[in-house]
């Protein structure tokens, strides 16, 4: 079936493919919902989950990941290259993973919520002061824990971006050779907060730039920063931010510090170039 359908649609994915690029320089990429309006997606599955959004067990109708993955032609030559994947957001938030964990068997894309009202393919929930739907994707994982952060559950998903590693985070990684801590700080920040935040214009757009033009450690005093990223709610009401207080211990929490504080004097304004 997946031959039938990459031989099929060849020319309108080709075509969905290069509409979402600007340059030639950039990374292959699946406008999902422009896929769908040409029917150009896989067949859909069922799958039941233990939904982290709803907290409760969902049934959802949707397509396989890997199937959607399949769509890019250069894939298995990124996967050996280790690049990631990137899935945007509506909203502006990025979630990435590892190309390797997401062609890993389980991940749907799912396209509507099997309880829905008919005429309808979700059903609403609150976000802070919004009440949102998932609309017009959601990727799930039947078979992960939520506590596993390597495997991102992104709704509101308008986009899947394929990229090599240095390509997707660029100015965000810590320059030269630099201590092992930072560099431990580094990799947690880009698994847990790079998906809302960036650094020098990397990451999502969901929630504030921490580096430039001035670098959060630059304003926000150390201790009130460690207590923010521990719990936001203790200072700002209705925060979007989860607390991390029972995510990252204190030598974790400490190796984010480290990478910001070094960030702070590699700032990097746009294409590539150094901040004046």
């Amino acid at each position: 079936p997946l031959l039938n359908l990459l031989s099929g649609a060849l020319v309108a994915v080709v075509l969905s493919l290069s509409a979402t690029f600007a340059t030639a320089t950039e990374w292959p990429s699946l406008d999902l919902p422009a896929l769908a309006a040409a029917g150009n997606l896989p067949e859909p599955v069922e799958v039941i989950v233990d939904d982290p959004v709803y907290h409760e067990q969902k049934t959802y109708s949707g397509y396989p990941l890997t199937l959607v993955l399949a769509l890019i032609p250069e894939l298995e030559s990124l996967r050996r290259q280790g690049a990631v994947a990137i899935f945007e957001a509506a909203d502006g938030y990025k979630a990435v993973m590892s190309l390797d964990n997401a062609l890993s068997p389980g991940g749907v894309i799912a396209r509507r919520d099997t309880a829905a009202p008919p005429g309808a393919d979700w059903l609403p929930f609150k976000q802070g002061k919004e009440t949102i739907t998932p609309a017009p994707f959601y990727l799930v994982w039947p078979n992960r824990p939520h506590a596993d952060w390597t495997f991102v559950w992104p709704y509101q998903l308008i986009r899947i971006t394929i990229e090599p590693f240095t390509s997707a985070f660029g100015p965000a990684v810590p320059p030269g050779n630099v201590a092992d801590v930072t560099r431990q700080g580094f990799d947690i920040f880009r698994t847990y907060c790079l998906r809302c935040h960036s650094i020098n214009l990397v990451g999502g757009e969901l929630a504030p730039e921490l580096n430039v033009p001035r670098n959060i450690t630059e304003y926000w005093p150390p201790n009130h920063l460690r207590a923010y990223i521990e719990n936001p709610a203790d200072y700002r009401a209705r925060s979007k931010m989860p607390g991390f207080a029972n995510v990252l211990d204190d030598a974790e929490l400490d190796a984010v510090l480290a990478y910001l504080h070094l960030m702070a004097k590699h700032k990097v304004c746009g294409e590539d170039k150094a901040c004046e």
